[in-house]
C-alpha cells in the first residue's frame, strides 16, 4: 500500500512539470505559434522560468524534497527554452541568462554556505573530531540537491577549494596517518602532470592546423584535468587516514577522490603486504588509480563494505589494498582496538 501511495506521490511530482512542459512544447509546433511567435516565445520562457517552478514548489512544500531543487527545474527550464524555441526568438532567453543566471548562481552559493555553516556547528555541537571541508560540502550539497547533482557539485567545489584556496600546512593529529609518502604517489602525480602539459602543448599545436575548435576544446579539458590532478595532490596531503578510537572505526580517504568508514567490528585481519594482488579481484586497491602508488598493508574483512569513488561512484570490497605511512604503528593500533 504504502508504494502505491509513493509512487503516486512520485507521479504528480515529476509527471506535472513534465507534462506542462511537453504543453508547451507542443504549442510551439501549432499555428498559433507560427502566427504569433514573439509574444509566446516570451510566455513559454515566463512559464518554464516560473509558473512551472511555481506549481512545482506547491506540489512539494509539504513534501521532504529539498525546496531547493527548484533552482535546479529553472536550470531545465532554460535548457529546454534554448532548444523549443527558435532562435531568432531568444533574445529574452538571452537577456534572463546575461543577467538572472549569475543571480541563481550567487544565491545557490550564499544558499550552500549558510548550509555549510549549520552542519559545521551541528558537528561540533556532537563533537565529531573527523568531519573536514569535503565532508561538510558534501553533507550539504546531499541535503539540498539531488544525489547526482550533488556529486557534481560537491566534487566541482572541492577541485575549486583545494586547487586555488587551501595553502595552509596541516598538521596530523593523534590516531592520523598519511598515505602518499612511501609509496612515491605525489612524485608520479606531480610527473603525470609533466606529461600532460607536454602532451596538451604538442597535439594543441597539430590540431590547430585541422580544427582550432577541436584544439581549444582538447586544450581547455586537459587544462580542467591539470587541475582536478593538482587538486588530488594538495588534498592527499590534507586528508589522511584515521584511526577513530571514539567512535571504533578507521576512516580511509584518497584526497577528495575517494573515502570509505570501515568499523573495527567487521575488521578480520590487517596485515603487512606489498605483494601483486590476486588476478580474482578478492582484494582490490582502495586508491581510484589502482596500482599507481603501490600498497604496503591488506585489510581483510567479515564482510562487504560499501565505499566512495571519484564522482561519487559507488564500490564494494571484502578485503582492501592500501598504502599507509607509518603502517606498523597503524596495524598496532587497529589491532589493539578491534
Amino acid at each position: 500500500m504504502m508504494n502505491k501511495i509513493n509512487l503516486r506521490s512520485n507521479l504528480i511530482v515529476f509527471g506535472v512539470p513534465l507534462l506542462l512542459v511537453l504543453t508547451l512544447f507542443l504549442l510551439t509546433k501549432s499555428s498559433w505559434f507560427i502566427n504569433h511567435p514573439k509574444e509566446l516565445s516570451i510566455g513559454i520562457i515566463l512559464d518554464l522560468l516560473i509558473t512551472i517552478p511555481l506549481v512545482y514548489f506547491f506540489i512539494i512544500r509539504k513534501k521532504e524534497i529539498p525546496k531547493i531543487t527548484i533552482v535546479s527545474l529553472i536550470l531545465v527550464g532554460l535548457v529546454i527554452a534554448s532548444y523549443i524555441l527558435p532562435e531568432n526568438h531568444q533574445t529574452f532567453l538571452s537577456e534572463i541568462r546575461v543577467y538572472i543566471f549569475p543571480i541563481i548562481e550567487l544565491c545557490v552559493l550564499v544558499f550552500l554556505f549558510i548550509k555549510i555553516r549549520s552542519i559545521s556547528k551541528e558537528f561540533k555541537k556532537q563533537k565529531t573530531t573527523n568531519l573536514d571541508f569535503f565532508d561538510t560540502i558534501q553533507n550539504a550539497c546531499k541535503e539540498s540537491f539531488p544525489n547526482i547533482i550533488a556529486t557534481l557539485l560537491t566534487t566541482e567545489i572541492a577541485v575549486i577549494y583545494y586547487g586555488f584556496f587551501l595553502w595552509k600546512k596541516r598538521k596530523l593529529k593523534e590516531n592520523e596517518f598519511t598515505n602518499y609518502k612511501e609509496g612515491g604517489l605525489l612524485s608520479i602525480l606531480v610527473g603525470l602532470l609533466l606529461v600532460i602539459f607536454i602532451e596538451t602543448y604538442a597535439i594543441h599545436k597539430f590540431l590547430v592546423d585541422w580544427s582550432l575548435t577541436a584544439a581549444w576544446v582538447l586544450t581547455a579539458t586537459s587544462i580542467y584535468t591539470t587541475l582536478q590532478i593538482f587538486a588530488l595532490i594538495k588534498s592527499l596531503t590534507k586528508r589522511p587516514f584515521v584511526v577513530d578510537v571514539k567512535n571504533k572505526k578507521v576512516v580511509l580517504r584518497f584526497g577528495f577522490f575517494g573515502k570509505a568508514n570501515i568499523p573495527f567490528q567487521i575488521i578480520n585481519e590487517v596485515v603487512l603486504s606489498s605483494k601483486d594482488l590476486p588476478e580474482d579481484k578478492s582484494i582490490i586497491y582502495f586508491s581510484p588509480l589502482g596500482s599507481i602508488g603501490g600498497h604496503n598493508v591488506i585489510l581483510y574483512l567479515k564482510k562487504e563494505v560499501n565505499f566512495e569513488g571519484f564522482y561519487g561512484f559507488k564500490k564494494q570490497a571484502k578485503a582492501l589494498a592500501i598504502s599507509v605511512d607509518q603502517k606498523n604503528k597503524f596495524i598496532q593500533l587497529i589491532s589493539s582496538k578491534e
